[in-house]
C-alpha cells in the first residue's frame, strides 16, 4: 500500500508536468504547426499498437483464466491472490490508458480538418493551437507513463523470478531449512498434559 507521502510525491509530479505541458502550449502555439507534429503522432500511434500487443500478451499469457472469464463467464471464476490482483490491475490500467490515447488520437485526427476551417478556428487561432499542442503533450506524457508501466512490470516480473529461482536452489541445497523436521511434526502429534 502506498503511503500518503508517496501519493503526495506522484501529484506534485503531475502537477508540476501539467504546468510544464501547460508553459509549452502557451510558448510554442505560434511556431509549431500540423505537419511538425505528425511525427510525433505517428509515435503515439506506434506504441499505443506496441503496449496493446505486449500487455495483451501477459495477461493471456500470466492469466488465463481472466481471459476466458470474459469470453465466458458463467464457465470460470478467476481467483487471483492480492499481488496478483494489483499486478493485473496495473497491466489492464496501461491498456486502458493506452486505448485512450489511441482513441483521442482518432478523435483528434478527425477534428483538426473541421476545426481548421470552422469560424472558431477564423476568430481564435492562436487559443485552437495551444489547445491542440496541449492535447498533444498531454497525449504524450500519458503515453510515456503506460511504457514506463510496461518496463517496470517487465523488469518486476523478471526480479520476481529470480527471487524465486533463488528460494528453489536454496530449498535444493538445505532442504532441511525449510521443511519441519520429523521430530518437530512428532512433537506437535502429541497431546499436551495439563
Amino acid at each position: 500500500m502506498k503511503s500518503k507521502k508517496s501519493h503526495t510525491k506522484t501529484a506534485v509530479w503531475h502537477v508540476l508536468v501539467f504546468a510544464l505541458v501547460v508553459v509549452l502550449s502557451f510558448s510554442y502555439r505560434n511556431d509549431l504547426t500540423y505537419a511538425d507534429m505528425e511525427p510525433l503522432l505517428s509515435i503515439l500511434q506506434n506504441t499505443s499498437a506496441m503496449v496493446f500487443t505486449i500487455m495483451g500478451i501477459w495477461i493471456a499469457y500470466l492469466y488465463p483464466n481472466a481471459i476466458i472469464r470474459i469470453m465466458q463467464p458463467s464457465k470460470v471464476e478467476a481467483i487471483f491472490s492480492d499481488e496478483d490482483e494489483e499486478r493485473l490491475k496495473l497491466i489492464v490500467g496501461a491498456v486502458a490508458v493506452s486505448a485512450a490515447v489511441a482513441g483521442l488520437l482518432v478523435v483528434g485526427a478527425a477534428a483538426v480538418p473541421l476545426l481548421t476551417k470552422s469560424w472558431l478556428y477564423k476568430a481564435h487561432p492562436e487559443f485552437i493551437r495551444g489547445a491542440g499542442l496541449f492535447c498533444v503533450l498531454s497525449l504524450t506524457y500519458a503515453q510515456l507513463f503506460v511504457v514506463y508501466i510496461v518496463f517496470a512490470s517487465n523488469v518486476n516480473f523478471i526480479i520476481h523470478i529470480g527471487n524465486l529461482r533463488a528460494k528453489q536452489r536454496l530449498n535444493e541445497r538445505f532442504p532441511h531449512a525449510t521443511t519441519p523436521s520429523k521430530t518437530a511434526l512428532q512433537q506437535e502429534k502429541q497431546p499436551v498434559e495439563p
